[in-house]
């Protein structure tokens, strides 16, 4: 599975404060059937900056890390995973997690600016997605100016887990509609499973019935609050829109964005 939005970079934002987190978070999950993260840290949303050069360099860092230290593996006998620094323990290194740059960046005026001198870091880095996201308590004015700027541009928004916006709960038909100007959903796989609590639960389930979400992600922060676990939330995806197309959100939607192919929305809604 591809996981498309995770704070795992340590010591950028609210997410992993130590690389000891970021390889606890790479962990939980590899165990999960996770294998390729896109670090996704908070950008331009007044608390934090981190600029693309930064990203790509703890994005380095981490994969180097992962490969030279924190091989995963499983025995045929032992149910937990097995950390160890013996690199012949992995035949395939392919099998090991990928870390992949990206930014969960906060829609504002500074947006395109900044795309413009290369400091906002699109999804995979390929310049084809951006993951966008609002304040939880409603939509910025002017949103859709900035959201069309974008998609002028060639680079389409992913607004990230528009089930906990509390505008998108009173007002559905705004996001509605910038789905019909071209914008991608992700829904966070902890709001399908009720982790965010009954309201996001219900909104989830209707976005994603509608086929007005397109990615499932964890927004993961940590190992235990808010973990990077998406099996969970596939499986409660797929008992509204089947199994197949639960996975897609998590292997063939994700893998497409990630190499800068074009996904059809009309098509994946459901009326």
């Amino acid at each position: 599975m591809i996981d498309l939005h995770n704070h795992i970079l340590w010591g950028t934002d609210d997410g992993a404060r130590t690389l000891g987190d970021s390889l606890a978070m790479c962990r939980i999950a590899y165990n999960d059937g996770i294998r390729t993260i896109v670090a996704t840290p908070h950008t331009l949303n007044g608390l934090y900056q981190n600029d693309r050069p930064l990203i790509l360099a703890k994005v380095r860092k981490l994969n180097e890390v992962i490969s030279n230290q924190l091989l995963v593996t499983r025995s045929t006998t032992d149910k937990q995973p097995r950390i160890t620094n013996n690199k012949s323990t992995i035949a395939n290194r392919q099998s090991a997690i990928t870390i992949l740059p990206g930014a969960d960046v906060h829609l504002c005026e500074k947006i395109l600016p900044q795309l413009d001198e290369g400091k906002i870091t699109t999804l995979g880095d390929r310049g084809k997605y951006l993951l966008i996201e609002f304040p939880l308590t409603g939509i910025p004015y002017g949103a859709e100016g900035v959201l069309h700027q974008l998609i002028s541009k060639g680079i389409i928004p992913i607004i990230t887990h528009p089930e906990r916006n509390l505008e998108v709960k009173r007002n559905p038909k705004r996001y509605l509609e910038m789905n019909q100007m071209g914008c991608l959903g992700q829904v966070t796989a902890m709001s399908l499973t009720g982790g965010f609590g009954p309201g996001s639960k219900r909104l989830a389930e209707q976005l994603l019935s509608k086929g007005l979400v397109h990615i499932i992600a964890s927004d993961a922060h940590s190992t235990d609050g808010r973990p990077p676990i998406l099996s969970d939330g596939v499986c409660a995806a797929g008992k509204i829109v089947g199994r197949e197309e639960a996975l897609r959100m998590v292997t063939e939607y994700p893998q497409a964005i990630l190499e800068g192919r074009r996904l059809d929305i009309k098509l994946m809604q459901r009326g």
